[in-house]
């Protein structure tokens, strides 16, 4: 509590203004080599003050302590933990730097019950990086190191008497809230300049879990994942006053885009900076010369600043061109999905979100492209529409239309089997939804790929629709009640169009057991359907050959 509430009096007493500095080091081991938490703060300052000429270097090191301690046979007895000081004088050197944040004590107790002796070691490390940075002209930041969390890894720590290389202390956080208070109490007694991450990160663990028992912002104990490296960046952001989002993109139209072109600077400046100072930890890959590095990052920031500078969304990652349109591939939830860009968006930034088979027969989307549609495609195949596909779409659309301002309510074009992830995903959230376009959809898995009525079924994948919704046996999957024939009641209430173009020949996706229940039951709750029927025609081939119908229908309602 004492860290977290001298973590609060030095965000109200401290101004929000950016450091005269121009060249700002980041020190630090594993957690500051990923380097989440710098990123946030680099693309944030781009975004903001995309003018500035302050400079941020990238130079944590894995496995690295300022203690100079290393356990016995760490790294399986590969190599000792390194030391900050072993590299320290040629950092200071080679990249004169005029401000120094530093991030140490997360390696430096060596996991082990709190000691006197690896204590000392610690304190002493961090006098003489301050003695030395000191005499180079560079001012030092210390950030408390973040915390320590046993709950993920439960199976793994042990209690004082029976720590060993493999089996951390269970109450090891109690280390790192040791060194916290020292440093802390080094501010207050030497005025030494500290941003306290471990005790704001302790508090908002402690009320996550107050919801959560095993929330953790650390999967392995040690390292922050994404949400963690935005509670690390958060001081620094507050001292110099700068904005970013809940998901750490900076509060910019462009913040996303600007985020991943600091990310892809940063991966070609750090290890550019490790191979450029030297260390004596094997296991990093040789980075760029420095120069060429250099020129690189220099290349990637004016393109930030580009972005910056510009109220007009920009998609990230541009992969080459579909159809003569942009194309973006992004990574949502751990996903990735492609985005084709129009060459000017259309007011309101409509969008086409395919569930399956994004590219076949693309007339409808190449018109759509040009009349300023977004076309959507997440890659989750052999997913079918169950919940966790559900799940992964709420995730796409919120990134979506959050940090790219699409707009809130996508069409969604269901082909074949994608019609169960459009469907599921529409009566789960029907107010984001504008219209649906169905052709030749899967709307009850007992048909497809079950195989109970008229069709010939697919073993494979109806094995997988046992397996992803968890049904104990077939017994229970025929039993069902949330296929998309049953699931129509939010979508007429929330007055969705649909549109379904079949052929009544179709001895795989049958038409009267998926497209046929869904126009009497949609009808009979008052929704609007419209079916485009063709005689003799079976599962293939899909689309018109006359796509205007189609692009028609999603224009007027998606577009507006």
């Amino acid at each position: 509590m004492r860290s977290f509430l001298l973590f609060l009096l030095s965000a109200i007493t401290l101004a929000a203004a950016l450091p005269p500095e121009k060249r700002v080091l980041f020190l630090g081991d594993s957690i500051t080599q990923g380097g989440g938490y710098i990123e946030i703060i680099d693309a944030a300052l781009k975004a903001q003050h995309p003018d500035s000429q302050i400079e941020i270097i990238p130079h944590g090191l894995s496995s690295e302590t300022v203690s100079g301690l290393s356990e016995e046979g760490h790294a399986g007895g590969k190599f000792p933990r390194p030391d900050l000081h072993e590299r320290l004088d040629r950092a200071l050197e080679k990249i004169q730097p005029q401000l120094i944040f530093a991030c140490y004590g997360m390696n430096d107790g060596i996991y082990l019950p709190l000691g006197a002796e690896r204590t000392k070691a610690y304190q002493d490390g961090m006098k003489k990086l301050r003695a030395k940075a000191a005499a180079a002209g560079a001012r030092v930041i210390h950030l408390t190191p973040p915390v320590f969390d046993p709950v993920p890894i439960a199976q793994k720590v042990a209690p004082a008497d029976k720590v060993d290389g493999s089996h951390p202390f269970a109450g090891y956080n109690e280390v790192l809230d040791f060194y916290s208070d020292w440093l802390l109490d080094m501010r207050d007694q030497q005025k030494w300049e500290v941003l306290d991450v471990h005790g704001l990160m302790k508090a908002a663990l402690a009320e996550k879990r107050k919801t959560d028992a095993k929330f953790t912002f650390s999967k392995d104990g040690v390292h922050p994942g994404p949400e963690g490296h935005v509670l690390m960046a958060r001081p620094i952001l507050e001292a110099w006053g700068l904005k970013v989002r809940a998901d750490g993109t900076p509060d910019h139209p462009n913040g996303a885009a600007i985020l991943a072109v600091i990310k892809k600077k940063h991966a070609i400046l750090r290890p550019a900076y490790l191979s450029y100072v030297g260390h004596k930890r094997p296991g990093n890959a040789a980075g760029l010369p420095i120069e060429e590095a250099k020129k690189k990052a220099a290349e990637l920031d004016a393109e930030a600043r580009k972005l910056a500078n510009t109220q007009e969304i920009v998609f990230p990652n541009r992969t080459g061109e579909w159809n003569g349109f942009a194309k973006h591939e992004l990574t949502i939830a751990g996903k990735v999905v492609t985005v084709v860009a129009p060459k000017t968006a259309a007011p309101g930034r409509p969008w086409v979100w395919h569930g399956e088979f994004f590219g076949h027969k693309p007339a409808p989307d190449i018109a759509l492209l040009g009349k300023g549609f977004h076309i959507v495609y997440m890659k989750i195949n052999d997913m079918l529409g169950c919940p966790d596909a559900v799940k992964l779409w709420n995730q796409c659309h919120a990134e979506l239309t959050t940090s790219y301002a699409l707009n809130e309510k996508a069409a969604l074009v269901g082909l074949s089997r994608g019609g169960l992830y459009c469907y599921n995903w529409a009566s789960a959230n029907p107010t984001k939804v504008a219209c649906i376009y169905g052709d030749a959809p899967v709307c009850d898995f007992k048909s497809w790929p079950g195989g109970k009525g008229k069709g010939k079924g697919d073993p494979k994948n109806w094995g997988f629709v046992l397996k992803l919704w968890g049904f104990k046996d077939e017994a229970e999957a025929l039993a069902y009640k949330g296929n998309p024939v049953d699931s129509l009641a939010p979508l007429a209430k929330a007055g969705v169009p649909l549109l379904h173009v079949y052929g009544d020949a179709d001895d795989v996706v049958p038409w009267d057991e998926n497209t046929g229940l869904i126009e009497s039951r949609y009808q009979a709750l008052g929704g609007s359907i419209t079916l485009i029927r063709k005689p003799g025609v079976g599962h293939h081939p899909h689309g018109l050959d006359d796509s205007t119908p189609i692009v028609d229908f999603i224009a007027k309602h998606a577009g507006r």
